[in-house]
């Protein structure tokens, strides 16, 4: 299956482009890109830094410095495909990248980190290989775990991808300190969750924080639990599925509207809400078009 450019970032298409150009299997062997493009990978131990990159002033090649003390597998694949992404976007010298930046997926995050992550998830994790491999199997956490398991990603990329190819109305939300950090939702998925917002006691994503012992599958939990929307209809439900990073101090829950959980008023409702003569008024603050 062919996937269009308009769901690639520019970042994206590059690290689709190298792919292409070095005839990279599905899962990708970074040590033989980084040495193709001239890196060396070197572990060091270090307190200020999770990955770093060391360009040469003199020729096109350079050194990646990565933590060695990093746990997962596929952090560190991720983190090593970060910096290969700096290597071949941005032109500085001399790029440390801490923790917080490398998977931050904040908007806030500076745009050069954010580039770089958009480029090593499409290293690790391409986006028609994806396609292929989650076609037709509805929103999980086990789905996410086996495209994380199957090319070498982490849980965090492998689950913002999975939305990023997934038909459902869905969405995976990243909590840690029992708040809302961030939420990356599905093409199909149009609510909004309150970023900075304290966990619901209703969700449960809400028991990682009270010791509580997880559901092993889809649990439906009230729609207000993590969506902010005037028109909720009375009784709403999601489902939600949740997996404990302790690690990380959080949790990554997967959000999926399976039924319409909103009532919004038609253009025609609107229309005649606008031109009532009760509101109709020399004082009203908004008046029909």
């Amino acid at each position: 299956m062919k996937v269009s450019n308009n769901i690639l970032s520019s970042e994206a298409m590059i690290a689709a482009a190298l792919r292409a150009e070095l005839k990279v299997p599905p899962m990708a062997d970074l040590e033989d890109i980084a040495a193709k493009l001239g890196l060396k990978i070197v572990e060091v131990s270090s307190k200020s830094f999770e990955g770093a990159l060391l360009r040469s002033a003199r020729t096109l090649s350079g050194r990646i410095l990565l933590h060695r003390d990093i746990r997962e597998i596929g952090r560190r694949r991720f983190t090593i495909a970060h910096e290969i992404g700096h290597f071949l976007l941005h032109s500085d010298r001399r790029i440390p990248c801490s923790t917080r930046v490398i998977e931050g997926w904040k908007e806030d995050q500076p745009k050069p980190e954010r580039e770089a992550d958009s480029f090593a998830s499409e290293l690790l994790l391409p986006t028609t290989d994806v396609i292929e491999r989650v076609n037709n199997r509805w929103p999980s956490i086990k789905v996410i775990v086996d495209l994380a398991d199957l090319f070498g990603s982490s849980l965090m990329a492998a689950a913002r991808k999975f939305c990023d190819v997934a038909p459902q109305a869905c969405a995976v939300v990243w909590t840690s300190e029992r708040r809302i950090r961030w939420f990356h939702g599905s093409h199909s998925f149009r609510n909004f969750i309150e970023i900075g917002k304290e966990v619901d006691p209703d969700s449960v994503a809400y028991r990682t924080y009270t010791g509580k012992v997880l559901p092993k599958e889809m649990e439906e939990v009230p729609a207000e639990a993590w969506i902010n929307s005037y028109w909720l209809k009375d009784g709403a439900m999601v489902s939600e599925e949740c997996v404990s990073m302790p690690f990380y101090q959080g949790c990554l829950s997967l959000i999926w509207i399976r039924r319409s959980i909103e009532e919004r008023p038609t253009a025609e409702d609107e229309l005649l809400t606008e031109l009532s003569p009760d509101e109709f008024t020399v004082g009203r603050k908004r008046w029909p078009r």
